[in-house]
C-alpha cells in the first residue's frame, strides 16, 4: 500500500479523510474493469476505489486536482 496526500480533504462517513491507501493493481483487477458497465471514466473511478478501498460514491467528492495525482499514482504502478 502506499499513501497519497490529499490537498482538498475528503469527507467519509463524516470523518476527514487527509490521505489515501492505494495498492497496487493486479490482473485480475484489470479484468474484472474491463468487465464493468459504464464509460471508461466511470470504470476507472471503480477501479481506483476498490484499489483505495473506498466506495466509488466516495470518490466522486474528490478535489479534481486529487483525482489528476490519483490517476497519476495509478500510471505509476504500470512504470
Amino acid at each position: 500500500m502506499e499513501k497519497l496526500t490529499l490537498d482538498y480533504p475528503l469527507d467519509i462517513n463524516g470523518q476527514t479523510v487527509l490521505e489515501l491507501d492505494i495498492r497496487r493493481p493486479t490482473v485480475g483487477d484489470y479484468l474484472a474493469m474491463d468487465k464493468m458497465a459504464g464509460s471508461d471514466a466511470e470504470k476507472e473511478l471503480k477501479l481506483m476505489a476498490s484499489l483505495c478501498e473506498q466506495a466509488p460514491d466516495d470518490l466522486m467528492n474528490l478535489d479534481m486536482g486529487d483525482y489528476l495525482k490519483l490517476q497519476e499514482k495509478l500510471k505509476s504502478f504500470s512504470s
